[in-house]
């Protein structure tokens, strides 16, 4: 049986289409459909329900779907422990980070990467109920979320940094202010992240807590976005301190720390323990206890 036969399921399942699943393995449709067959054939069931478009996995299929995964990813483990053996690590690491964290862990993530130059990282700007979801389903090795707002269950967690929360503003009347209140956001024309983020279910919550009825004029998934209402226009937005600090801002531009109250909130690493061997996930975590940022 061979193992990249097993993965031709996973993919289905995951792109629901023949086309995308093959792109995703870069192999041929018709490649993938002999190879499909190949693997139905050995082991004796159908594995997916034909038809001119993908319909499906067969019960067959889901039933085995879960031991396939378990296979791949055993299978992955042992090539990048005899990887590790000859001092020679290579892999990927498969990395969910809240969007309002890609800018602090960018210097960790960058460091490892120089240390081994074999392993690659694919790091996705996630939600965290998305990061959850994909912890579970073993299509992330780890995530990068908060700890203890909302925590994702089932995991172990490794502490990075706390989060303080800014005032971002070009308003002249915010000039050489140090720290604002929150309730007086309450006035500003703001630009924030969208709702589907937990960043933004914390803003949220502070305002409903203040009886804080905030004006949200524009909502957006993107940092930059972000950025950009608020360099070229009098939109304020609230953001982590690391924003302060990862833009070229024009003169002028207000940042503000946010107090009474004041807020903070623990970001760090979140993963589900393996049984078996994870070499380049293990060297990760390895790396990090080390970190000195």
């Amino acid at each position: 049986m061979e193992i990249k036969n097993l993965e031709i399921i996973l993919a289905l399942d995951s792109e629901k289409h023949f086309n995308r699943a093959a792109e995703k393995l870069n192999i041929s449709q018709p490649a993938l459909s002999m190879k499909l067959k190949s693997l139905e054939n050995e082991i004796g069931v159908k594995l997916v329900k034909r038809g001119r478009n993908y319909m499906g996995l067969t019960t067959e299929g889901e039933a085995l779907k879960e031991k396939f995964k378990s296979i791949v990813k055993e299978f992955t483990n042992i090539k990048q422990l005899s990887s590790e053996l000859k001092n020679n690590l290579t892999g990927n690491l498969r990395i969910g980070v809240i969007p309002t964290a890609l800018l602090d862990v960018s210097f960790l993530l960058n460091s490892f990467v120089r240390k081994f130059k074999n392993v690659k990282l694919e790091v996705f700007s996630m939600s965290s109920n998305e990061i959850d979801k994909n912890l579970h389903d073993f299509k992330l090795d780890l995530g990068i979320s908060y700890l203890e707002n909302e925590p994702i269950l089932g995991v172990e967690k490794i502490p990075l940094y706390k989060e303080t929360y800014y005032l971002i503003s070009k308003k002249n009347e915010l000039k050489n202010l140090k720290s604002i209140n929150w309730h007086d956001c309450g006035d500003l024309d703001l630009c924030l992240i969208s709702k589907e983020n937990q960043f933004r279910r914390i803003l949220d919550a502070v305002f409903k807590e203040n009886n804080i009825n905030p004006k949200v004029l524009i909502e957006s998934n993107s940092l930059t976005h972000i950025y950009s209402h608020v360099n070229s226009s009098n939109f304020s937005t609230i953001m982590p301190y690391i924003f302060t600090q990862s833009f070229n801002y024009d003169k002028g531009t207000n940042f503000i720390k946010l107090v009474s109250p004041e807020i903070s909130h623990n970001i760090g690493i979140v993963h589900i323990g393996d049984k078996g061997p994870s070499p380049v996930k293990n060297n990760f975590l390895k790396f990090l206890k080390g970190f000195n940022k």
